[in-house]
């Protein structure tokens, strides 16, 4: 946004103001009568005590899906159906690591240009929890923390970095029963607070994701392969990697889990009672609001999501512009 579209609203007339934080939305019945922000200092960090209200025809909320709902609980908004903060999907990832005979400078080049859908929908939307496969980047300092070793053994292991290949597996939640997502609610500060409880179903997925790419990372000639687990070892052929997957302990603060996808909180459905807004993004109960963000989706997408948010922010934002100018 910093390079895209930001430049671009500027260029249009639009005018950007920073060093605030939005505290409250203020609304009276069904209508959004303000927002509700308090001027930060230079660092952002501390609050100068300003107070500040913006005024609008319509306002947009924009906050992701973290900071969407958190800002919504703060002001106490509608939320007649409980649904707010609720389904926030995150496409928990695995990961494995492999050492391959030749140099691949996994830190050098285009990030994440190999990915597989193989395993995406194999068992249906509804079946086992299906992944997408990639290989991300591999750079030192988010190495050193993914390794899982210390000392000297992470030494040893950073110095083969060259020879390091990684690959992820990006869990799909959010279609099924046992994998709802997680829900936002807001600390004594106000700040959001995630709570993602971690099933039996996505701990199959995440089971069957490690025996997919230690598979696909020998087959690639690797000479050894270890999961992001802290009870995993580096095993040298694929038998070997099958019987340590199969005996993992898949349990909270044994298994690393990743997520870079934050989506959900704010879900569409033309169904109130299903939904916080509508499929255009309007609120179903302040009737000047709309949320153009993350939070909107009901469930996971299974692909990373950048550029849905952009199609459908794209969409709803001229619909909302030709409706606001009629």
């Amino acid at each position: 946004m910093l390079v895209s579209t930001i430049p671009s609203a500027l260029v249009q007339g639009a005018e950007l103001v920073h060093h605030l934080r939005v505290e409250r939305v203020l609304f009276k019945d069904n209508q959004v009568t303000g927002l509700l922000a308090l001027a930060l200092d230079a660092s952002t960090h501390k609050k100068t005590g300003i107070e500040v209200q913006i005024k609008a025809k319509h306002y947009i909320l924009a906050g992701g899906a973290l900071n969407t709902p958190a800002l919504l609980l703060r002001s106490d908004a509608p939320n007649p159906h409980k649904r707010l903060g609720k389904r926030t999907c995150i496409h928990p990832v695995v990961l494995t690591l492999a050492q391959m005979p030749q140099e691949i400078n996994p830190f050098y080049g285009a990030p994440q240009s190999i990915a597989s859908d193989f395993f995406q929908w194999k068992d249906g939307a509804t079946g086992k929890m299906g992944y997408k496969l990639e290989v991300p980047p591999v750079f030192p300092a988010i190495a050193s923390g993914i390794l899982g070793t210390w000392g000297q053994t992470l030494k040893a292991e950073m110095t083969m970095l060259p020879h390091t290949n990684a690959m992820l597996a990006l869990m799909r939640d959010g279609f099924v029963d046992d994998s709802q997502g997680g829900e936002v609610s807001i600390d004594a500060k106000g700040d959001p607070v995630l709570d993602y409880e971690v099933s039996d179903y996505i701990w199959d997925g995440a089971k069957r994701a490690y025996l997919s790419m230690a598979e696909a990372q020998f087959a690639a000639g690797a000479s050894k392969v270890k999961m992001a687990h802290l009870d995993s070892t580096w095993v040298s052929s694929w038998p070997e990697a099958q019987a340590q997957i199969n005996n993992l302990p898949y349990k909270k603060f044994r298994t690393a889990l990743f997520t870079a996808h934050l989506m959900g909180g704010c879900m569409m459905s033309e169904d109130e009672t299903m939904g916080v807004v509508n499929s255009q993004g309007r609120h179903h109960q302040l009737n000047n609001l709309s949320i153009f963000d993350g939070s909107v989706f009901p469930t996971s997408l299974g692909v990373n999501p950048q550029l849905s948010i952009y199609g459908l922010v794209a969409q709803n934002a001229t619909a909302l512009a030709v409706k606001l100018k009629g």
